[in-house]
């Protein structure tokens, strides 16, 4: 790899390269995380939508939100009507600065998520799990973090579906005390998630249409 890709491969801003038919040709190590947590359809349209009307690139400036990352602007460019590129400019690279709380316990992801679902959702609710059952246990503040689902899954309590989804994240660390950490990613999917926000001080949470994604640092 020479030193040109070598530097879109680290770069901080998510690259991403289509075809003409939306399907993903190429990306670089953010692109790969900004896929994990966003649609790719959802990104591809924000190509075309950015696109010059001729070939060439466009810079467009605006502010929006992907995951715990802030952008600022957008560059789409495409020279024939077989690849259209996207790189996305990071405003913000971190909304919060973390540092190990005091009073982390080794738990069992599962069985949290398993209280607060039994303690507080109807029993008519279809709940639709996916689970990696590999990931093993890793510390974190359980009682916060209870209280945390408690507070979502309360807010939920009506809901006819949810979907959860618990995950090792894909090209994804956090960075804690000048050690990086691999990320566990919970995903929360249903149509009420559109009216519910909820803020932690501890926890980050990601807000993206009908989903609320938590990212908890997989610290064993």
């Amino acid at each position: 790899m020479d030193l040109y890709k070598e530097f879109i491969e680290n770069s901080l801003n998510p690259y991403i390269l289509f075809n003409s038919e939306g399907e993903i040709l190429e990306y670089n190590k953010e692109g790969e995380y900004i896929l994990s947590i966003s649609k790719k359809d959802d990104l591809f349209n924000l190509a075309i939508s950015h696109a010059s009307m001729s070939f060439g690139f466009k810079h467009s400036f605006l502010h929006f939100d992907i995951g715990h990352s802030s952008f600022c602007a957008i560059t789409v460019g495409y020279k024939d009507s077989d690849r259209i590129g996207l790189i996305l400019h990071k405003n913000v690279c971190s909304k919060k600065l973390h540092t190990i709380q005091e009073n982390l316990q080794p738990a069992n992801i599962f069985t949290l998520l398993d209280i607060a679902i039994t303690t507080n959702l109807d029993e008519k609710t279809k709940l639709t799990t996916e689970y990696d059952v590999s990931i093993p246990e890793f510390k974190l503040n359980i009682n916060r973090f209870l209280q945390l689902l408690n507070k979502i899954f309360k807010a939920l309590r009506s809901s006819e579906e949810i979907f959860i989804k618990v995950s090792i994240a894909t090209g994804r660390s956090i960075k804690i005390d000048g050690k990086k950490y691999q990320v566990v990613i919970i995903t929360i999917k249903c149509k009420e998630i559109e009216q519910l926000r909820i803020e932690d001080e501890e926890f980050i949470l990601t807000f993206e249409k009908d989903s609320l994604v938590i990212e908890l640092p997989f610290i064993l």
